[in-house]
């Protein structure tokens, strides 16, 4: 029986992602968990590693691996990553994202980490990355990819910033007609829960289903 949870955000920016972040505490039953951060594309300066380090600096949290499936791989630290209470898939590129996970052969990894009772947190791209595919990209953008094929730990699409895409909601019910596909649009600051088989929605998230607006 799958026993992990995964935490899907839209961004992990503004105030109102702390009913998001809370989860992680109850969760993981821990006031300090131990976090890995795997970012969407190689960090070389670590800015927007350290930027994500000073966000949970806030909430106490300090020790947060590095693992980077791109250039800078160690697949020496794959034992440490599959100790943490939580995994933090950072957004930017999915395509790029994805591509490193393929590359890496690390969805069946993260795979294994969430059956065994693992936290992911997916954000944006890094949420996109845990579905069926990431071809709900390609309504916005270019495709760069043949391979769409995602991790697949869920059976629906997620599509982040919502609240910038609003107008493109006819493209989405396309999309979802033509793949007979479920989304959950997300507006900046709120998310879902997925745990033990139940989906929680944080906020007003737009669900679609075969193209009908429910």
């Amino acid at each position: 029986m799958k026993s992990g949870t995964i935490i899907f955000y839209s961004d992990q920016v503004i105030s109102e992602n702390e009913r998001l972040d809370k989860r992680i505490f109850e969760i993981s039953g821990k006031s300090r968990p131990k976090l890995a951060y795997i970012p969407s594309a190689s960090d070389a300066t670590r800015k927007y590693f350290k930027d994500k380090c000073e966000y949970y600096k806030k909430y106490g949290i300090e020790d947060i691996l590095y693992f980077d499936l791109n250039k800078g791989y160690d697949p020496s630290l794959t034992d440490e990553l599959l100790a943490c209470d939580a995994i933090h898939l950072s957004g930017g590129d999915p395509f790029q994202l994805l591509g490193s996970i393929r590359k890496r052969n690390f969805g069946p990894v993260l795979r294994k980490y969430w059956e065994n009772g693992g936290i992911l947190l997916g954000i944006s791209a890094g949420a996109i990355v845990l579905t069926p595919s990431i071809n709900i990209s390609h309504v916005f953008y270019k495709s760069r990819t043949d391979k769409h094929q995602a991790v697949g730990l869920v059976d629906f699409h997620f599509l982040p910033h919502w609240n910038l895409r609003v107008g493109r909601l006819k493209d989405v019910q396309i999309f979802s007609k033509e793949n007979q596909a479920t989304i959950y649009a997300c507006n900046d600051g709120d998310g879902m829960v997925i745990k033990d088989g139940k989906v929680e929605l944080v906020g007003e998230l737009l669900k679609i289903v075969n193209g009908k607006v429910l």
